[in-house]
């Protein structure tokens, strides 16, 4: 795939993914979904391929570039003559292959939060889905110092991980939603997800981790059972408040690539808790078992 910057007209056409705060882009993974998506396209097209992220933070603060230079200048990602916008945020049905295929426009500035692989890839399994999509992801990203070393400080033995995503429902975390559930109801709930803990524990020998939205669920598997926390107070990209949370940005690439260098990964739910991709696509980064375990 080539890569130019030039702005000749004759210049190869190019894709750039932007995440500049004009839109709502959603946490870490929907970034990232909409990130590969595109880059799979760019590469079936032989169109150039660009990210711009700058907000809340610019992401090679902690994933630089690896196989080649995909960032941009925000001088370069105007509107003109020659460029379609395409927002396509929570389009799910969308063939993104087709529709910049049918444009003739030579710029495309994209907002995209949705895994379109199996569109622009029909005849691939989903096994061979999730080796493209992590072979696209080694090909663009490589960990900064700063992301190796706050892995590297944590120097854990061989764990698994368990990931929970509870949103706004245990009433500590910001998120799009708003249901907070009963003082009891919370209790029942963690006195459950503590059955499940205990039993995912009792079948391997490595250590636990757990992983999640809720700095209550986390203090309690704390007190209440043997696993393990990274420090920190999760945080959700989308919910920020000035640029001087990096520490908390961190918090999230962190958790992430826990997840992704465990040996295997589990996902609890138990009604009325939520779906998240978070730990799955970290396992796929890694390479690792993925167990979602539903109650």
């Amino acid at each position: 795939m080539k890569q130019s910057k030039s702005k000749h007209p004759d210049a190869n056409k190019r894709i750039i993914v932007c995440f500049n705060g004009q839109v709502p882009h959603g946490g870490l993974v929907d970034r990232l979904k909409g990130i590969i998506s595109f880059y799979d396209v760019a590469r079936q097209l032989n169109y150039d391929f660009f990210i711009q992220f700058s907000h809340p933070f610019n992401l090679d603060l902690f994933l630089e570039p690896n196989a080649f230079e995909w960032r941009i200048d925000e001088t370069e990602t105007g509107l003109s003559k020659t460029t379609q916008l395409i927002n396509v945020i929570n389009q799910f049905d969308l063939d993104p292959l087709e529709l910049i295929k049918s444009s003739s426009k030579q710029t495309f500035l994209v907002y995209a939060n949705i895994d379109y692989l199996s569109k622009t890839n029909p005849t691939k399994s989903g096994k061979a889905l999730e080796h493209l999509w992590r072979t696209h992801f080694n090909h663009l990203f490589k960990q900064s110092s700063q992301l190796k070393k706050a892995l590297l400080d944590l120097e854990p033995e061989p764990y698994i991980s368990i990931h929970t995503r509870f949103t706004s429902i245990m009433g500590d975390f910001q998120d799009s939603t708003s249901l907070i559930i009963s003082e009891e109801e919370r209790t029942v709930l963690l006195e459950q997800l503590k059955v499940k803990i205990d039993y995912i524990q009792s079948t391997h020998v490595e250590k636990v981790y757990v992983f999640s939205d809720s700095s209550l669920f986390l203090s309690y598997a704390l007190q209440n059972t043997t696993t393990q926390t990274v420090k920190g107070t999760p945080f959700h990209m989308d919910s920020y408040t000035s640029q001087a949370e990096i520490e908390a940005h961190l918090k999230t690439l962190v958790d992430f690539f826990m997840i992704a260098e465990s040996q295997n990964v589990y996902f609890l739910k138990i009604n009325p808790m939520y779906s998240s991709a978070f730990s799955k696509y970290a396992a796929i980064i890694g390479n690792k078992p993925f167990i979602k375990i539903e109650a």
